[in-house]
C-alpha cells in the first residue's frame, strides 16, 4: 500500500510541476517552478558560456507559526 501511494504521489507532483503549478503540502513545504532565461555565465577556467533557458524547482520548507 505504501509503495502504491508514494508512486501515485510522485506522479501527481510530477504532472503539476510540468504544468508549472505550485504545490503546497502542509507540514512539509512548498514546491514551485521558476523559469530562468538564457544568460551568460563565467566558468571556473575564466571562459564565458551561454547557459540555456531552464525551469528550476524551488522548495521552501514549512514554517510553523508561533503563537
Amino acid at each position: 500500500m505504501e509503495k502504491k501511494f508514494l508512486n501515485a504521489f510522485k506522479d501527481i507532483v510530477r504532472e503539476e510541476m510540468v504544468k508549472k503549478n505550485q504545490i503546497e503540502i502542509r507540514g512539509l513545504g512548498r514546491f514551485k517552478v521558476i523559469h530562468e532565461k538564457q544568460h551568460q555565465s563565467k566558468l571556473e577556467d575564466g571562459t564565458v558560456a551561454m547557459m540555456p533557458p531552464r525551469d528550476k524547482i524551488i522548495f521552501t520548507p514549512y514554517k510553523e507559526e508561533k503563537a
